[in-house]
């Protein structure tokens, strides 16, 4: 039997704003503690090759773990593409914002609500350890 890590695809809004990408490092941590592999998305490139690489890797993915605090379309594209693929979500998200219903109501689709990056990362670990089959937490 060969055995094949989890791969996880890292996302947050970049469009208005890139306070949210000092917490991609942190995620893919988390995720890599947990013994999974990780992509972070890229800036950079024309349209068509950040559509492509985006999709590809995607594709090659288990699950998506997307930062939600700010809205991006390119986000919410991602995530779209993840429920065609058949992935599943973790949506991060600042206690203090809110996300459209159409993801609340999205299957395979965990919400984390947190308060800062501590918090952000303990819930984070306690949930792939979940996704992955690690001892239930008391």
């Amino acid at each position: 039997m060969i055995f094949r890590f989890m791969k996880a695809y890292i996302t947050c809004p970049v469009s208005h704003t890139k306070e949210r990408l000092n917490l991609l490092p942190e995620i893919k941590s988390v995720v890599e503690e947990k013994g999974m592999d990780a992509f972070v998305f890229e800036i950079g490139g024309t349209s068509g090759e950040i559509f492509n690489r985006d999709y590809e890797q995607l594709k090659s993915c288990d699950l998506i773990i997307a930062e939600v605090s700010e809205t991006s379309h390119g986000v919410g594209i991602e995530i779209g593409m993840s429920y065609c693929l058949g992935l599943k979500r973790i949506l991060l998200l600042e206690k203090t914002k809110n996300v459209t219903k159409l993801a609340q109501g999205m299957p395979e689709t965990i919400i984390i609500e947190y308060e800062n990056l501590d918090d952000l990362k303990n819930k984070l670990s306690l949930e792939l350890g979940s996704i992955r089959g690690d001892k239930k937490r008391k």
